[in-house]
Parts: C-alpha cells; structure tokens; sequence
C-alpha cells in the first residue's frame, strides 16, 4: 500500500524565520455587457449522438435578469416587476447590486431586506450579481456580504474582458469573494445554502478566460452563451451551441455545474429558437435581460409564449449535473485523527517553534516518535536533537532520519512547486499535511487533517488565527480541530495567485 503524506510550505528565498506571532470604473450608466466574439470557430465539433433521454425535476429554476428596476418602464417597482415575474412563471430574478466597488451608494433600492422578500412572497427567488473589474478585490467582494446580508438567495460575479489573460487578478478577486461570504456565513447572515456563482463568456477559450480558476471558488457556472449576438447560424441551432459550450468548460476545467444564459434583448432569437436553447440549456437556465427602456417591451411576447413550467430536461452533452436543481451530499472522509500539541508550552522558543511542533503531530500520529517511550512532550524532543527545523531541507532531513531509526519506510519528497489541488485532494483522503504560509507577519507552521470543499480542518500549533494573511492569532482558544474557510486559508499559503507555487514535501512508502 503507497501512503501519501503532504508538506506544505510557503517561503521566500530566504526561508521562514519565525513563526507564531502577532479596470474601468463605476458608472451611473454601465456599458452593457459586452458582446462574445462574433465566430467562436468550434474546434472540434461535438459528435453526433442518439438524443439521450429525457430527465424529469420536480419543479425548475428558470430565470431572468434585471438590468435597474428605474430603467426599464418608467414608475415600475420592484412589487409590480416580481407579480408580472410570477404571472409569467419565472422562478429566479437577477437583480444588479454593485459595479466595481459601487454598491448601496447607486444601488439603493436593491440594498433594502423588502426587496428580495417582495419577491419571494411572489414566488420568484432574487439574486443579486456585480460587474467586476481587477483591483480592489476587497472592496467589490463587499457586494457578496451585502448580498447575504439583505436576504438574497446568493450572488453571480459578471468577469469579462477585463479579466481576459490574467490569472493573479483573477485568482485575487475569487478568493475575495469567497472570504467575504464565508464573513457572511460567520455573522449569521447566510449559511451553505448562499449560493457563489460566476458568468462569463460563452466561448472562454477565444478571451483567455482561466475557468479552472473560476471553477475552484464558485457553486457553479453562467456563460453568457448570446446567440442572437452571435448571428443566424449559431441561433439555427442551440443544441449544439450549448453542448459546444458544456465541453469547452469541461476542457478548461469546469467541473461544477453550467447554468447558460441566453440574450433576447435584440429581439433577433425566435420563440422556437428560444425555447429549444431552455430545453437543452436546462431547468437553471436564464434570460438577460428584462425587457423595459432600451428593451422592446414587445419581447413580453416571446416570453410569454415559453413554457415556463417546464419538467422534461435532457442532459446535453457534457452537462453531468446540469440539470440538478440541488447538489446530493458528497461523502467526505472524516479528518486524520492527529492529536495536537500547543507550542507556547514547548520549553525552548515557543513562539518560534511552530514548525518542530507541527513535525511531531505528524511523526506522533504515523508512529515514528511516542512521547511516553520518550519520557518528554515529543516537540521537546526534537528541539533538543534538531533545534527548529524550519525550512524545506532540514525538516525533511530531520524526518527522514527519524522515520528511519523508526524501521519506517516513510521518506520525503520535497518540491518548491507543489499545488493547491495536491493539497486539498490529500485533505479530503484524510490524509494529515503540514502547511507553511503567511498566517502571520514572519510565517507560521500548521498541520491539515481534512478538507469538506469549503472548510480545511487544521490542528494548529498557536491557537486560532484571524483569518487574515500576514494576520494575528487568539493564543487562549486551543487550535486543535480549527476550522477554517477554504479562501482565506489558500491566500495566506500562495503567493502567485495560480496555487502553484507552494512548498511541498509527499511522503511516500518506500
């Protein structure tokens, strides 16, 4: 049996020395959103299939997106928009809370409790979505907190051109987004039902869109798959732009589920066009955008005309999970049971020695070290062999070398270049880990036992950390079983923004 065990860290060049211590602008009048290239060239073209069968669901989640409530008719409110919404059968409603760091300030009516409980009395489900740009990550992710806050149902990200090519940009502003809803979640103000989504275009490949990074922070994902802006041809055939678009996603590293968004706003698209991009696209599927001001009120009509109690959804071509109106529970391996050690009780540097005391978790619970056979608090022990250990090699030396007096056939492989997706892929087997990263201004130590998708539980040598890279810590609450949020755990322990750059020690049986 190969077993697996990751070491984690985080240095600048000169290695950690301590450890334990303390795009554009908003607008009033945004530009609509932008259009996706004309001719995505499809390559390759899916595969003729048989059509699969069709899937039945309780009930659908078919929506539609509202651009300002004071610029579609004049006078309307959002009372009368969520009735008309409810007459017609839409189920969720889009609503427009912030554009870049702007929020409340032009946003007023959406930043009120009444509005999203106006539209749940009639039936319709309100979200809440931002434009967003790069910089400023915190201040837009304020958007997220607002949107949990006021009683939305969750909250889509729009990322376009602006984010074309970039990765650290892109990277930074999802993790913002994530910390600041797990603040939420915190506060009592949404719980795992708040829901983080993300649209885009709906040809990511041709803008250099990093969808595997998008893929890691959000419930599932919105591409902006326009049609009728694309021309005649691609509106001949929704089938298959769809199902173009499932496998382009899932070739960029997509794996949670695809919601599209079709555009009707030129009143180009056919009612029948129309409806079969919804058969296909599924029961999450939307429309943007209300029709109202610049929007013919006369695609009222089309509207009208679909079927919006729809059931009968086939499952296009990679849409595994598509059309599931709500995700079953996955089976989470419950956390490696390490036991933990607090090192201000070490007696020597225990504020500098989070990583001898990290160590002897791990060689504890794999059996190479025993504080009873030791006659002393293992940490002790190894300070007193070794001293602190408190960089790639020598901890890996150190390890080595006990594993071998041990009769272990545990070694370790280090790597400068070591992954997110190793480590959470290793949390998850419950497999215990250590993890060096910016806890704090010089560094800290930890050890990870279990990771839900949301959630890295860590046993952690100093207490309770703020969740603030480079942050502080509450050294009177004990660090054993730590539960910490996946995005602000990540910040603190990578530096380039595409998770690959941690330090990485895999410990395998030889």
């Amino acid at each position: 049996m190969l077993l697996n065990k990751v070491l984690v860290g985080l240095f600048i060049a000169s290695g950690l020395i301590a450890c334990g211590g303390g795009g554009g602008g908003a607008t009033n009048t945004p530009a609509l959103t932008p259009a996706p290239s004309p001719t995505p060239s499809p390559t390759p073209t899916p595969s003729p299939t048989p059509a699969p069968e069709t899937g039945s669901v309780i009930t659908n989640k078919l929506g539609a997106w509202l651009w300002y409530i004071d610029q579609n008719n004049d006078g309307q409110t959002h009372a009368q928009l969520a009735q008309e919404l409810s007459d017609l059968g839409v189920k969720r409603v889009f609503i427009k809370l912030a554009d870049d760091t702007v929020n409340c300030s032009l946003f007023t009516d959406v930043c009120d409790a009444a509005v999203p409980d106006t539209y749940r009395a009639a039936g319709v489900e309100p979200w809440t979505w931002s434009y967003n740009y790069p910089g400023d990550e915190a201040g837009q992710a304020e958007a997220i907190y607002l949107s949990a806050q006021y009683g939305y149902a969750g909250h889509i990200l729009d990322i376009e051109v602006e984010f074309d090519g970039l990765s650290t940009e892109l990277s930074a502003l999802m993790q913002a987004f994530r910390a600041r809803l797990d603040d939420a979640v915190a506060d009592g103000h949404a719980d795992e039902t708040f829901l983080l989504g993300a649209t885009t275009w709906g040809n990511p490949l041709d803008h250099g869109m990093r969808v595997d990074i998008i893929d890691d922070y959000v419930d599932f994902h919105m591409p902006q798959t326009y049609l009728e802006n694309w021309g005649a041809n691609y509106m001949a055939d929704p089938q298959y732009w769809i199902e173009y678009g499932n496998c382009e996603y899932r070739d960029l590293g997509a794996e949670k589920p695809i919601w599209h968004i079709v555009s009707t706003e030129h009143e180009d698209i056919t009612v029948e066009q129309l409806a079969t991009f919804i058969e296909w696209a599924g029961p999450n599927a939307s429309i943007w955008r209300i029709p109202g001001g610049e929007v013919s009120n006369a695609i009222w009509d089309d509207w009208r005309a679909l079927n919006w109690e729809q059931t009968e959804f086939p499952e296009a071509e990679c849409g595994e999970n598509n059309n599931a109106i709500s995700e079953a529970p996955v089976s989470i391996t419950p956390p490696a049971a390490v036991a933990h050690y607090n090192q201000l009780e070490n007696a020597q540097e225990p504020s500098a020695s989070c990583s001898i005391t990290s160590l002897a978790m791990v060689t504890d619970y794999y059996g190479i070290t025993d504080p009873v056979a030791l006659g002393q608090r293992t940490p002790d022990y190894l300070y007193d062999r070794f001293g602190l250990l408190q960089d790639v090699p020598t901890l890996a030396a150190g390890f080595d070398t006990l594993a071998q007096e041990a009769g272990s056939n545990l070694r370790d492989n280090g790597v400068t270049d070591g992954t997110l997706q190793q480590l959470r892929a290793l949390a998850r087997e419950g497999q215990p880990t250590i993890v060096h990263g910016w806890f704090t201004g010089p560094g800290h130590i930890l050890v990870v036992t279990g990771f839900d998708g949301n959630y890295y539980t860590v046993q952690d040598p100093n207490g309770r950390w703020n969740l603030e890279k480079w942050g502080s810590y509450d050294t009177s609450v004990s660090g054993a079983n730590q539960r910490y949020p996946k995005a602000a755990f990540e910040y603190a322990i990578n530096d380039n923004g595409t998770g690959d750059d941690l330090w990485l020690h895999q410990f395998v049986e030889q």
